[in-house]
């Protein structure tokens, strides 16, 4: 069963005609999230499902007890996996397999993209070009060369970012327990915020983990910083950031997500001093391309009985604990 928002339309015919050769294969179109109810209903006598995000519902234990007995395996269209209870999903035996790599270079480009726009105060010169701010606002800013940035996470996406940054002539430096990068200057969590002029995200969430960065760790960052986060909104407290800034503490943030207290936060960002981009991060014409190629890859090794791309729960992210050590 493969259910997305264009159904058979998504695929080209030759990844149709490939899906096809390797198992009897259902399309399904659907634009919303389902229930849990409405989810065992449609993955009903499956053995394999692929699915996009935005039609799950979160996989928790009650939501994987409720799969049915056929499911042997589901592959998703995403990268993260924190709406899943690996734990629960282990129990089940059904395999997991993800796209690990597909939007790396679109999400680090936007990185850098988010940076500039906060530095260089880009978002908010249109906004006064525009009309949508008093012509008196200041659009002054700053340049990123000569600073350091702290990067939380270098693996595919985090690596990439540090190269990029380094090119605009910054002082890179990282935190990561695996330390798998080996020309980085390598610190621990609150270490790397003191010394930071900008902080950015790289790390996948975990199933009902607290937020790595809390008010304790908004403390610690440089006064006049700013906190990049491309990776899930709930690695930051989005309240604690905002009051962070709203204290003069943190010059700004920046999320892939939306915020979910617009009031709270209505005049950071009419000033410009929060930027949201709606998970937009990955969304380019080459990640589509990679990504769908990859997808229907997993759909059919799990068909052929040779998964690939499989989530592993013991070769998940080290907890939050190991972070901050």
């Amino acid at each position: 069963m493969i259910v997305t928002a264009a159904g058979r339309d998504t695929f080209s015919p030759h990844h149709v005609e490939r899906l096809q050769a390797a198992a009897d294969v259902t399309f399904r179109r659907r634009t919303e999230r389902m229930s849990p109810a409405e989810l065992a209903q449609v993955l009903a006598d499956a053995d394999y499902a692929a699915l996009t995000p935005r039609t799950l519902p979160p996989l928790d234990a009650a939501t994987v007890a409720g799969l049915p007995p056929s499911l042997k395996g589901i592959a998703v269209f995403a990268t993260g996996v924190d709406f899943a209870d690996l734990d629960a999903l282990e129990r089940r035996g059904i395999l997991l397999c993800h796209l690990p790599d597909y939007s790396a270079i679109s999400v680090a480009e936007h990185t850098l993209g988010l940076m500039l726009a906060l530095s260089r105060r880009i978002h908010l010169s249109r906004d006064r070009v525009m009309g949508r701010v008093p012509p008196g606002t200041s659009v002054r800013g700053w340049e990123l060369h000569g600073k350091t940035v702290g990067v939380v996470g270098v693996g595919r996406i985090g690596s990439r970012v540090a190269r990029l940054a380094a090119a605009f002539g910054m002082r890179v430096i990282a935190c990561d327990p695996r330390q798998p990068v080996a020309d980085l200057e390598y610190f621990d969590l609150p270490t790397l915020l003191s010394e930071s002029d900008v902080v950015t995200l790289h790390l996948p969430a975990r199933w009902n983990a607290p937020p790595l960065i809390g008010m304790a760790e908004l403390r610690r960052m440089r006064p006049g910083a700013v906190l990049v986060n491309v990776a899930r909104a709930d690695l930051v407290d989005e309240g604690a950031v905002v009051r962070a800034i709203a204290a003069g503490h943190l010059r700004g943030y920046a999320v892939d997500d939306v915020l979910r207290d617009r009031v709270a936060a209505a005049r950071l960002v009419e000033e410009g001093r929060i930027v949201e981009t709606g998970h937009t991060a990955w969304y380019s014409q080459e990640a589509l391309d990679r990504g769908y190629e990859e997808w229907v890859r997993n759909v059919i090794a799990l068909a052929e009985g040779a998964p690939r791309n499989v989530v592993r729960r013991e070769a998940a992210e080290p907890a939050r604990a190991a972070w901050l050590r």
